[in-house]
């Protein structure tokens, strides 16, 4: 019988080969293919980036000895970080590094562009990457004026990096959001209403003696008369009664109120309560909950403190004490809340998913997967945990998982415009752009206002725009721009667009539109220089030049492309003056981008 293979076993014989071969296009395709066979096309998208960076690499060294020239040695040390980019494809770190590779060591800058551009995509810290993107740019243009025999000519379009929904960002939002409505409640009777009609409810005939108030103001609260049953206990407390059943009488009411969602009647209510027991940790819970959902959180804080004093170890205290400071922004006091809340009450599913959003809030994000996972091991239904860990699973890049608990999250109303943006953003990066664009019209039926939605716009734009399919990226961007008129980003991408269409006049409004709501955006300036120049209007190109060089002083390109245009306006003391700074923070960008493993000592055997 023969011998098969495991796929396992097939995967290490590739990486041994790149080992033994890390600059050989060929054993790499042999993993991409294993990678295509798994359907992952983040991974597909880096490999194919590294793979035709390889392929240039062999491509090159042939010609170097057909024409009998040299070609630049790889250092053992380079070639090693390639074996461990083929264990870590996705990582930002390591493209950063391959693309240094190639713009320093080997002079090839425009795959070094490839690489550097495909870190920041895989959330690469764009601080890092943007100058040597921008350096590589200018290289590349450097490199193709002289194999053309030409003079300087401009960098190109500059392309931003798409507004990242940042997950501490998103999970304070949302968490304000859903918590209050879902802050738990200690009435001694819960009602069940049918009718809330506070205008059009009659008080009718009010009996004389306070037990006929009583059963009758039970009768209207569970018929849902709430003002008939105001004007009972009103009348019932006329005379002398029994301090419980009055008690009782206003708390029912109260639940009534808070059942129908009307928080400043059942404030109200839950504050009548309270004067016949002031004492009693229902009753200063409910105040505090009525204080609470009216925003009046010095109030609220007040009575959920004089609650724990009665009580010390009630988990439905802290919780709400947790709440109450995640929502004036202090994290570190709602966090410490929320612990104690699961300290008095393991199983308490609301408090360790109350926990994960102020983990989240704080950057804290396994821990906040952790409280969120434990939120689910006790409630295996519960839609706002599995938002927050979809939240973290897109941060951390696995699409997959986020696909999953977006999904899920998606069932509760009240999450369902965030989650299929969510969703739409995740699958776009997967580039897998039917399914982003069901989601997001999913998202826009679901809620218009949604603050996600245009982002999710632009998240499809960008799918469509790095498939080259620059006509589906104009759609896209342009509903992200009259969804968010006022969004600086939305108008650049779409100038973008336009721009790659060959649609100049289209493209300049938009770049245009972008600087006038936002005149710090040096990319928007670039690209206006660059449609201005290409219609041959220097001075305007000029002009948007010099406004980048403002706003980005430190940019290459900027000082590259405004000496290209002061070059054709004929005013070459200041070009050869720009071109000067351009070399200058070229060389310190080469200078400050050496990697820290190039300058570390060698370990002793």
């Amino acid at each position: 019988m023969p011998d098969i293979t495991s796929s396992s076993a097939l995967a290490t014989q590739t990486l041994k080969l790149i080992e033994l071969a890390p600059l050989d296009p060929e054993p790499w395709k042999k993993l991409a293919e294993k990678v295509r066979g798994q359907n992952d096309p983040l991974s597909i998208k880096s490999l194919d980036v590294i793979i035709d960076g390889l392929n240039q690499i062999k491509e090159t060294k042939t010609q170097a000895a057909e024409k009998k020239m040299p070609f630049p040695q790889i250092s053992s040390l380079s070639q090693s970080m390639f074996v461990r980019l083929s264990k870590a494809y996705n990582s930002p770190t390591l493209l950063k590094e391959a693309g240094l590779i190639y713009l320093r060591d080997l002079g090839m800058p425009s795959v070094a562009l490839q690489h550097f551009e495909r870190s920041m995509r895989l959330g690469g810290p764009e601080k890092e990457l943007r100058p040597l993107s921008e350096a590589a740019a200018v290289a590349a243009q450097k490199q193709i004026a002289l194999q053309n025999g030409q003079g300087g000519g401009h960098s190109g379009i500059t392309t931003a990096q798409h507004a990242k929904p940042v997950a501490p960002t998103i999970i304070r939002k949302t968490g304000k959001l859903l918590m209050p409505s879902r802050i738990g409640q200690t009435a001694a009777t819960k009602v069940t209403t049918t009718s809330v009609g506070l205008d059009s409810d009659l008080i009718g005939v009010i009996p004389e003696t306070m037990p006929e108030c009583l059963q009758e103001a039970d009768v209207a609260i569970k018929a849902g008369k709430f003002k008939r049953a105001e004007a009972l206990l009103k009348k019932a407390e006329e005379e002398p009664s029994d301090k419980g059943e009055m008690w009782q009488a206003w708390t029912n009411l109260g639940q009534g109120f808070y059942d129908a969602g009307l928080p400043l009647q059942m404030e109200a209510s839950f504050v009548e309560a309270l004067k016949y027991a002031p004492d009693d940790l229902a009753s200063l819970f409910n105040v505090a909950l009525g204080h609470h959902l009216n925003d009046k959180f010095d109030l609220a804080l007040e009575s959920y403190l004089k609650a724990n004093q009665v009580e010390p170890k009630n988990p439905k205290v802290w919780c709400n004490l947790g709440v109450l400071y995640f929502q004036t922004d202090k994290y570190q006091q709602s966090e410490s809340a929320f612990r104690y809340a699961t300290m008095s009450q393991n199983d308490y599913a609301r408090a360790w998913d109350n926990l994960a959003a102020a983990l989240g809030a704080q950057d804290k994000l396994d821990d906040a997967l952790v409280a969120s996972q434990r939120a689910v091991e006790l409630k295996p239904d519960y839609p706002e945990a599995y938002f927050k860990m979809g939240i973290i699973y897109f941060t951390r890049n696995e699409f997959d998982k986020a696909i999953i608990e977006f999904s899920r999250s998606a069932q509760l109303p009240t999450l369902t415009a965030y989650s299929e943006a969510f969703l739409a953003m995740t699958h776009a990066r997967l580039d897998q752009t039917d399914a982003a664009e069901a989601a997001v019209v999913r998202a826009a039926k679901a809620d218009l206002k949604c603050e996600l939605l245009w982002m999710a716009w632009n998240e499809l734009g960008l799918s469509w725009y790095s498939a080259h399919n620059y006509p589906r990226a104009v759609t896209a961007y342009g509903e992200a721009t009259m969804i968010k008129p006022d969004e600086s980003e939305a108008w650049f991408n779409l100038g973008m667009s336009f721009h790659q269409l060959g649609d100049l006049d289209a493209a300049r409004d938009a770049y245009q539109q972008a600087v006038d709501l936002k005149q710090s955006m040096a990319g928007a300036w670039h690209n206006l220089g660059i449609v201005c120049a290409q219609k041959e209007d220097h001075q305007a190109a000029m002009t948007a030049f010099r406004h980048e060089v403002h706003w980005a002083p430190e940019n290459v390109r900027a000082w590259y492309d405004l000496g290209v245009t002061l070059e054709k306006l004929g005013r070459e003391d200041e070009a050869k003056s720009a071109f000067a700074k351009a070399d200058l923070l070229g060389h310190a960008v080469a200078l400050e981008s050496i990697s820290p493993e190039e300058t570390a000592l060698p370990e002793k055997n």
